[in-house]
């Protein structure tokens, strides 16, 4: 129980580590503007070091809703929670541009259809990021993957449900591929490989495809560092915040780093785009596998510190969530 539970940590805590670290570079697009301001990135950096963005806030949003039912949740259950949350207000909807401080906006265009009488199951229609099969709903699904761990299939069933409340097509589809490899990472027995297995049998034909791209384009290499440009050739859509470029980067950055939190974390910082997202993502899967000792105990005081967390007492209370 002890290790499970470092496991369960490990995944939140490398998720909002992740975020933390790559809030600052996501502002920066690409990872030669990131190297010619602060060369190569291993700690918290910028203005407000150590806070996060939606990517953490929402995964604890949806842990919350699912603490209050003691269960997994649908969709409708999800908007029916999410809709009053005290971050959805009329001012910082005006600022929903920046997600360092507060929600993206197509988050609040849910949370708002929600309080106008839309169930969940719809809401995510009306978030156009659903065009681009944008990550809102796979960066939040830790707590799905947590309470399904061992069981992969039932994850991505469990995040389809979900899912719907922020989007509706391929994003709801990366979202079940993601909660799938969450699971699997916290199993007994789970290796890197196993991990990036599960994540391609459950994806789309799309993802599982761009997911391969990722994945042979970094086999030469050996550091996170060297492979950007390959990832950048490969990996780039239109817009940076399609799981279809996200999901595969934080994947290649896992493999790479052999599943060692902070080098994967390291390596979606210092990677670009929506690095936020990608250092956050490789995170949780890595500290999911290795547990919290794998990660760097001053960087995760710090986040914990400047967010107000207690990570511990969600792990522990998720832990007892049946599935």
């Amino acid at each position: 129980m002890e290790e499970e539970i470092s496991r369960i940590i490990g995944c939140l805590a490398g998720l909002a580590v992740g975020d933390a670290m790559g809030r600052p570079t996501e502002l920066l697009f690409n990872y030669r503007r990131i190297e010619a301001r602060y060369g190569k990135v291993t700690d918290l950096i910028g203005r407000e070091a150590g806070a996060v963005t939606d990517d953490t806030r929402l995964t604890l949003t949806l842990a919350d809703a699912i603490l209050e039912k003691d269960r997994i949740i649908s969709a409708d259950e999800l908007i029916d929670f999410w809709k009053w949350h005290p971050e959805f207000t009329w001012r910082k909807f005006l600022r929903s541009y920046n997600r360092s401080v507060g929600f993206w906006i197509g988050e609040h265009i849910v949370a708002w259809a929600g309080r106008l009488g839309l169930p969940g199951h719809l809401t995510g229609y009306l978030n156009l990021s659903w065009l681009v099969a944008g990550n809102e709903a796979a960066m939040i699904m830790a707590p799905v993957g947590i309470i399904c761990r061992g069981c992969p299939v039932d994850a991505a069933q469990a995040a389809r449900d979900v899912a719907r409340a922020m989007l509706t097509g391929e994003g709801v589809e990366a979202a079940a591929a993601w909660a799938a490899a969450i699971a699997t990472a916290l199993s007994k027995g789970a290796t890197v490989q196993s991990v990036i297995d599960t994540a391609r049998s459950n994806a789309s034909p799309q993802m599982r495809s761009a997911i391969e791209r990722a994945l042979s384009a970094s086999e030469p290499y050996s550091d996170v560092y060297s492979v950007r440009p390959a990832l950048y050739r490969c990996c780039r859509r239109l817009v940076t915040i399609d799981a279809r470029e996200t999901i595969p980067m934080a994947l290649a950055m896992f493999w790479l780093a052999d599943g060692d939190p902070m080098t994967a974390v390291v390596g979606g910082a210092n990677l670009g785009r929506d690095s936020d997202t990608i250092a956050g993502m490789a995170g949780l899967l890595s500290g999911a596998l290795r547990g919290i000792e794998a990660i760097d105990k001053s960087i995760y005081g710090k986040v914990c510190e400047v967010n107000g967390f207690d990570l511990e007492d969600y792990a522990a209370r998720l832990a007892t969530v049946s599935a």
